[in-house]
Order: structure tokens, then C-alpha cells, then sequence
């Protein structure tokens, strides 16, 4: 049986402000677009996964396996889960700054997204969910990449991160999910895809991700919704081990 989901993920629960105003107004011109056929994540489940920890526990030992390496690397490492949280914690310590948005169709673009220009993958129908992506402001005006690197620092504490199948895969996004899809008809996501890429691209959004947004959430749907747990990074690593 597969084990629970569990992510340290940013802006986990009740949002206010311009957070709040951006992400209702997205699920509003989806709305428009899509009709009843538009199933709305509540703004407290809206999130933006940093790194999955989803484990198993070994049944001999009780400690939790980490399921990306296992599927990935087809080792079997234990999590240090005290190791993940303060690396979370040191990264945070000064907040990350990411921006949605900002880049028009056809416009030359630092990098593009798993082949995307920015513009499109900004955000975009995958699957049956409505996806945001955003990314560090620090990435798009210079070379760093500060998301993928702590993807890659969880290595040490023998967390692979599920978008680093290969030693060469990079991951620097940012991903939001607002919503899904009831088979919306092909016509209509095209509509909502161009309402939204459109009013990005002229109107960015920035935000702040520092140790106060950053939750660790458990959740037997990949949704992350209803929760089972959700505590602050700070928090007992026991209490998600024994989740797992």
C-alpha cells in the first residue's frame, strides 16, 4: 500500500493580502472560462510544494525510507528528518523572493521551463489541474537557482527530490496548484490558459517565502487536502515520522 504524502511545502492554510487577491482573482477568470466544470482548490489547501518527503517505513527497523530515491536510484536510504528540517530552516532563515508572471509571448527569456517558454509555462492546464509557476526573482535577473539548490542539498539528508530523476535534472520552479478540471471541453481550457497567461504577463506578482510560510503536511491525497498534520518546520520530526 502506498504510504502517506508528506511535503514541506510555502503558503500552506488561511491567506490574506495580496496573496489572498492574486489566487482568487486566478480562480475567478478560470471560472469565467471553464463554468460549473471548475472544481476550486479552497485557498487553504493552495500550496507550493518545496520537497517531498514522502517515505515508507521499513518494517524491521521503523524508519522511514525515502521513496524517491527507492524509485529513482533503487536504494533503500533512511530519511534524517532532523538533518531535512534544518537545512529548511537555515535556507529560510533570509525570505525568497518569487514572481509569477512578467513575460510576454515571444519575449527573449533568461532560461525557459522543461522546454517551455516562460510565458507559457507561467501557468498552464496539466492533466486536469490548473497550474501557477513562478520563480525566483534571483534566478531571473542572474545564475542562481536557489530552489533547485535546496532541492539538491536534501541529498544530505538522504531526501532525493521527485523532479531529480538524473544527476543532471534541474528543478527551479515554483508550482501552484488553484484547481481541476471535469472535462472541460478542449476550447474552453484554451480560453482559460490565455485569460490567465495574458494578465500575468502584464501584471507579475512577487512574494516572499521566508520560515513563517514554510509548513510540513501530511495528507493521504497528493491534494493535500483534508490534512492530517500540519506542523512548522521547527516541529518534532517523531510526529511526521509517525505519519509516515
Amino acid at each position: 500500500m502506498r504510504g502517506r504524502y508528506v511535503s514541506a511545502v510555502a503558503f500552506y492554510g488561511p491567506k490574506a493580502g495580496p496573496l489572498r487577491e492574486f489566487l482568487t482573482g486566478v480562480q475567478a477568470m478560470i471560472a469565467a472560462e471553464i463554468g460549473p466544470g471548475f472544481l476550486p482548490y479552497s485557498l487553504e489547501q493552495i500550496h507550493a510544494t518545496l520537497i517531498a518527503l514522502d517515505g515508507d517505513r521499513d518494517a524491521g527497523t521503523g524508519t522511514a525510507v525515502n521513496r524517491f530515491y527507492l524509485i529513482h536510484a533503487g536504494r533503500r536510504v533512511e530519511m534524517n528528518l532532523p538533518q531535512a528540517m534544518d537545512i529548511l530552516a537555515r535556507r529560510f532563515e533570509h525570505p525568497l523572493r518569487v514572481r509569477l508572471g512578467g513575460f510576454a509571448a515571444g519575449q527573449q527569456v533568461p532560461f525557459t521551463s522543461r522546454g517551455w517558454h516562460l510565458f507559457d509555462r507561467a501557468f498552464s492546464v496539466q492533466g486536469n489541474a490548473f497550474v501557477l509557476v513562478g520563480w525566483p526573482v534571483a534566478s531571473l535577473t542572474g545564475p542562481d537557482t536557489p530552489l533547485d539548490d535546496l532541492r539538491r542539498e536534501m541529498n544530505k539528508a538522504n531526501v532525493l527530490h521527485r523532479y531529480h530523476a538524473t544527476e543532471e535534472a534541474v528543478d527551479n520552479d515554483l508550482h501552484l496548484v488553484v484547481g481541476h478540471h471535469a472535462d472541460a471541453p478542449a476550447g474552453a481550457l484554451a480560453r482559460a490558459e490565455a485569460t490567465v497567461r495574458d494578465q500575468l504577463a502584464a501584471h507579475p506578482v512577487e512574494f516572499e517565502i521566508g520560515i513563517d510560510d514554510i509548513k510540513v503536511v501530511a495528507s493521504d491525497s497528493r491534494t493535500m487536502a483534508p490534512p492530517l498534520y500540519v506542523g512548522d518546520i521547527t516541529a518534532d520530526p517523531g510526529a511526521v515520522l509517525a505519519l509516515m
